[in-house]
């Protein structure tokens, strides 16, 4: 006897994916023998609790008996995790559940309870992410590090007995200097980026086709990254002041490009008005030096002072996040943090180490910049997947409807490059992208934070070269290093590929500064070199503007179902539909040209959808009359409609 179930498919399981609260989902299961089974269950567990389903027979056909159930979905969000179980006649008990890489689609048959079950995100029926944000290209910016539009400011600041370097040329080598008094590197170098820096570069940000800007910490901070804040509530004197940032929001604004900040919530800088341990806002001032500090509650304090921080790094103590007090300053007061930098023109936040902040945090912050902008975004730095994510022994509920509107997309850059660079085949990043797409609200799925790059990891430039980092070589040489001539144009190729890739997918693009101009860098702070503005590759240039423009330019990028029609040898092809047009993406990873079979996508020729949960059948399959040939490291979007035509390609 087979068993066979594939919840990828909407004739197995309809709606496809996650399923709102009190929705009724169906699901089938086809039995292969010569005889039915004499019982056939859908095992649901959910909320501690388990709910046995007797399937019915439905059809029988040349052997293959297929069962089918409806199952209500709850009232209140959650995870629900189920599998199959087929009573044979002869006394035999059968189980499907999910594969081994717990992926979602086809399962696997058992004679033991299946090790992975299937799981459906259930979240809140009224849960929707603001539209502005899913139509959006992203644009992320390490503000000191991008463009200079005032001249570099003077050492020594506010009394700190912290030093700091500042560069007068923009392309001088970075510095590494210890911390006075800490452990570690200090961060202390600055190469005078700043707010009206940004807003001289606006018009080539427009450019590009930029939409949002996701700023890296910009409030007052010791360090060039601003991860340690001093005052929630000012702008870096090295970067501007409040006001700056004001006419940067309504500049952006002119040019229809919104403002996301970087929330660093879960931990403050240990030199900082809150903490002050250095003494740089007074001698009996700040937690550290004062018992009676109102902020002295923030902070867990132990024998001498010493005091918890976050991951080890004393210059950044933690703080008590469910405190009243800090809850009110950075939440629920009507000048709280959140709601301030709103006013000030901000349309949302990005949160730093989301699985580091309490659930009931969470939940309050989206209420409360709900209740005073729900068009807001709220988006979570979370690095796996987002549903099903366990933090410090707590089943999180990031996307359950109650927390974050969508997060970063580290499994797309991970699995896309990881797919660019052969580490892993076509065919496994197209599964590891639907489990995502199953186990994610379809709002989610379309507003995912898709980079490529960023602060914390190694330049794309670098990645795609295959350069790795040396803990044996220190940073001062490490800067210097380039990728040789012949892996430079490969990584440019490829390059090429991943670009393509990221603006044609499900999601919001995110572009870290100087990637498109083909920067180079290993991880931190290596992939923080100030920007090359009189060094830019005006090919990779060129093709970013291309691609952006078309990602601006045709909805069906933005809001189009997705199917992946090819996953192969190679290369990775899907597909992006709406009612009004089908486009198609392909990229080929290899040295060598390959073809792929396209006449079931050309013309009226409709594809299976994997997102829509509105179509009945997904079984239809087209005969082969039209090949498609893609060059090595090539690849292109072509437009179908009575033929195919070539909107970008390369090679």
């Amino acid at each position: 006897m087979k068993i066979y179930f594939n919840s990828h498919d909407i004739f197995y399981k309809q709606p496809f994916g996650a399923a709102k609260t009190g929705d009724t989902v169906k699901f089938r299961l086809s039995v292969f023998a010569e005889a039915p089974p004499r019982e056939v269950f859908l095992r649901l567990w959910q909320d501690g609790a388990e709910r046995l389903i007797p399937m019915q027979l439905e059809s029988e056909v040349g052997g293959e008996f297929t069962f089918s159930a409806t199952a209500e979905m709850p009232s209140d969000a959650m995870l629900i995790w189920y599998h199959f179980i087929v009573h044979v006649q002869n006394g035999e008990v059968l189980y499907y559940g999910n594969n081994s890489e717990y992926l979602g689609g086809e399962g696997l048959q058992s004679s033991n309870p299946p090790e992975h079950s299937y799981q459906i995100t259930v979240y809140d029926k009224d849960f929707a992410v603001p539209s502005w944000f899913k139509d959006g290209i992203m644009y992320q910016i390490f503000v000191d590090r991008f463009a200079r539009g005032s001249a570099p400011a003077a050492t020594g600041e506010h009394g700190s007995p912290l030093q700091k370097h500042y560069y007068q040329n923009w392309h001088d080598p970075m510095e590494f200097q210890q911390h006075l008094f800490e452990d570690g590197n200090a961060a202390n170098d600055f190469y005078g980026g700043d707010l009206q820096g940004v807003i001289d570069k606006l018009p080539y940000l427009k450019s590009l086709n930029v939409s949002i800007i996701y700023f890296n910490p910009i409030f007052e901070a010791y360090s060039n990254h601003k991860y340690d804040t001093a005052d929630y509530k000012n702008i870096d004197r090295g970067f501007g002041d409040n006001e700056t940032f004001s006419r940067l929001c309504a500049e952006a604004e002119k040019l229809g490009i919104r403002i996301v900040l970087d929330g660093v919530f879960s931990h403050v800088g240990s030199d900082s008005v809150y903490f002050n341990k250095y003494s740089t806002y007074g001698e009996n001032v700040g937690a550290y030096r004062d018992e009676n500090s109102p902020y002295r509650e923030w902070f867990e304090f132990g024998e001498g002072n010493s005091y918890e921080s976050w991951w080890g790094c004393t210059t950044l103590p933690n703080v008590l996040e469910l405190t009243p007090s800090y809850l009110d300053y950075i939440l629920r007061d009507d000048d709280s943090v959140v709601k301030l930098w709103l006013e000030r023109g901000a349309s949302g936040w990005r949160l730093d180490v989301a699985d580091e902040l309490p659930p009931e945090f969470l939940k309050i912050l989206r209420r409360e910049i709900k209740a005073k902008a729900p068009n807001a975004i709220i988006l979570g730095e979370v690095w796996e997947d987002a549903s099903n994510k366990r933090s410090y022994d707590v089943q999180r509920e990031y996307l359950l409807g109650g927390e974050l509107d969508t997060v970063m997309n580290y499994p797309f850059k991970d699995n896309l490059l990881a797919f660019v660079l052969r580490q892993i085949n076509a065919d496994t990043f197209a599964r590891r992208m639907m489990s995502i797409f199953e186990n994610y609200p379809r709002d989610v799925a379309f507003a995912l934070m898709n980079l490529v790059g960023g602060h914390d990891v190694a330049r794309l430039r670098t990645a795609l070269g295959e350069m790795y980092d040396d803990p044996n070589v220190g940073n001062s040489e490490k800067q210097f290093w380039k990728l040789s001539p012949e892996m430079a144009e490969l990584a440019r190729q490829r390059q090429k590929l991943v670009a393509l890739a990221q603006m044609a997918f499900v999601g919001v693009p995110c572009v870290y500064y100087g990637d498109e101009i083909g920067m180079e860098g290993l991880r931190d702070p290596h992939n923080r070199k100030p920007m090359e503005w009189d060094n830019l590759d005006d090919e990779m240039l060129l093709w970013y503007r291309r691609l952006m423009a078309i990602r601006a330019g045709r909805e069906v990028l933005r809001s189009g179902e997705i199917e992946f029609v090819h996953a192969q040898d190679g290369v990775l092809a899907f597909v992006r539909h709406d009612e009004k047009e089908k486009l198609l993406c392909v990229i080929n990873r290899g040295d060598e040209k390959r073809e792929i079979d396209i006449s079931n996508l050309v013309g009226a020729n409709r594809v299976r959808p994997m997102i829509n949960n509105d179509v009945d059948d997904g079984r239809t399959r087209f005969a082969p009359t039209i090949k498609l040939k893609i060059s090595s490291l090539g690849g292109g979007i072509y437009e179908l409609s009575n033929g195919i035509r070539a909107l970008v390609e390369i090679g």
